[in-house]
């Protein structure tokens, strides 16, 4: 048998270069084709092939015969359940791909690409601590593997581990500077964090040196769109545009950079005892970020057979992240009903659990006095779509008598196509008739319908009806209509 053996040992000794290889502890042993085709394994001892029919004692273990004879079975088992996971994987179905990637490491425990594939699946699951696990084993084989550093650094700034993620992608950037998901991973962070600028200026020198990337190009749009700056975000929109044309985002942010909002509308009040009233407006405002807004409007109000124009300006702006502040001033020149002049101020604070609580004054001032409204009222958001408010309005004119009304409204949305507004006012007001010296307190009720719709993100109408019963004075119904288009 060892001669045999011998023998043939020397036969595959002596074949070329060419022929197929195994390798194992440091033996090599060359395969002719021919012989590779009729090799056997010996299941009752690992160690004894055949040759040509002829037994031959090789010293290399039953594992590495395994390369010939079962690995291509082995290799063909491990490539389906990486063909199964995968395919769960692409449909989101990360707990069961979870399932076939744990097999292929049972039947391949050092499978890199399984692991590293697997790391990802988790993390995707929301399951980080399992995620950065297998991160670690692949890190514990190689310190400079900066695939799986990057990895990790993913994973810890999805669980809200900000400084740790920082770190690390920074150590990736250090070892590795052209490295792009790098800089993408830690702009990432800084926009979690609120260091917008920090991004930005590593963005814009990634920019300066690739100008037409659309991966840098798109993430800083979202930061200056997540950080409100809407006339910079409308820039990096048109120029992901040029670069994609096919580009779209979504109605909600296609709405929000929109930098001009003009409103028309107009309103016919029928009177049953006087003159019908009649009102129109056109009102243009320019909102460049998220934190401010700049309101131009004009008011044509026909009352009593005499035309009133108003012009006013007003800004919103937010003080705070809570704390927003309204201004206005609306002036009539040489007017015959309204007031002159009137300045509004409001307060909005913005508290917890969709709830916000306003206070307010109107100064008005007429060629008769001044009359000053004070307001406090609340809304609050019980869901996405629907929010109701409250408001307490308490008037002094400038015979000293004061008055008070209350206004109730609830808001319906749908799906961001609709506002319907239903409102009901109730209140009363004093005043002087000066030719019976007698004070008149006068009770009123309202019931009004505003109903708003959005053909798309950039225009839309809205109609609106009201009923005002004025005791023992009159009764007033109304309709108006409006157009209002985004820019």
């Amino acid at each position: 048998m060892s001669s045999s053996g011998a023998n043939t040992f020397g036969h595959l000794g002596s074949t070329n270069h060419c022929s197929p290889v195994i390798k194992h502890l440091g033996k090599v042993v060359f395969l002719d084709s021919p012989v590779l085709g009729i090799l056997r394994v010996n299941p009752d001892n690992p160690v004894l092939v055949t040759v040509n029919q002829d037994p031959v004692v090789l010293d290399l273990v039953y594992p590495a015969i395994l390369g010939i004879s079962q690995g291509m079975k082995a290799n063909d088992s491990i490539q389906s359940l990486f063909e199964q996971a995968r395919s769960l994987k692409s449909r989101g179905e990360y707990a069961k791909a979870i399932e076939f990637y744990q097999q292929i490491l049972k039947e391949d425990p050092e499978n890199y690409q399984a692991i590293r594939e697997l790391a990802q699946v988790y993390s995707w699951n929301k399951e980080y601590d399992r995620s950065i696990q297998y991160y670690d084993i692949l890190l514990g084989k190689s310190l400079t593997d900066y695939d799986a550093l990057l990895g990790k650094a993913q994973v810890l700034g999805w669980a809200g581990e900000y400084d740790m993620a920082e770190d690390l992608y920074s150590k990736v950037i250090e070892a590795v500077p052209d490295y792009l998901d790098a800089y993408l991973g830690l702009a990432n962070v800084c926009l979690w964090t609120g260091k917008y600028h920090q991004a930005l200026g590593l963005l814009r020198k990634l920019e300066g040196e690739d100008p037409e990337n659309q991966e840098i190009i798109r993430k800083i749009f979202d930061i200056y769109y997540v950080s409100g700056d809407f006339k910079s975000a409308r820039e990096y929109y048109q120029k992901i545009i040029k670069l994609d044309e096919e580009y779209e985002a979504g109605p909600e942010v296609t709405a929000d950079l929109c930098l001009y909002t003009i409103y028309s509308g107009y309103l016919y009040e029928r009177l049953d005892v006087r003159d019908d009233w009649e009102s129109s407006y056109l009102t243009i405002s320019y909102r460049p970020e998220q934190t401010f807004t700049l309101v131009l409007s004009v008011n044509w109000l026909n009352r009593f057979g005499k035309t009133d124009r108003n012009v006013g300006l007003a800004f919103y702006s937010d003080i705070t992240s809570s704390l927003n502040a309204y201004l206005g001033l609306t002036l009539s020149p040489e007017p015959d009903f309204s007031p002159s002049q009137r300045y509004d101020i409001d307060l909005v604070l913005k508290a917890k659990r969709g709830t916000s609580f306003l206070a307010g004054l109107d100064y008005l001032i007429f060629d008769e006095g001044v009359v000053q409204v004070y307001a406090l009222g609340f809304e609050h958001y019980p869901s996405g779509r629907i929010y109701f408010s409250y408001k307490l309005f308490h008037s002094q004119d400038y015979d000293g008598l004061t008055s008070d009304s209350h206004l109730l409204k609830l808001n319906f949305s749908r799906e961001k196509s609709y506002l319907y507004t239903f409102g009901y006012a109730t209140g009363s007001e004093a005043f002087l008739v000066e030719s019976r010296e007698e004070v008149m307190n006068v009770e009123s009720k309202t019931f009004f319908l505003i109903l708003k719709r959005w053909f798309n993100p950039r225009w839309g109408m809205n109609i609106n009806a009201s009923y005002t019963d004025r005791k023992n004075s009159y009764l007033k119904r109304a309709i108006g209509t409006g157009l209002f288009f985004k820019f």
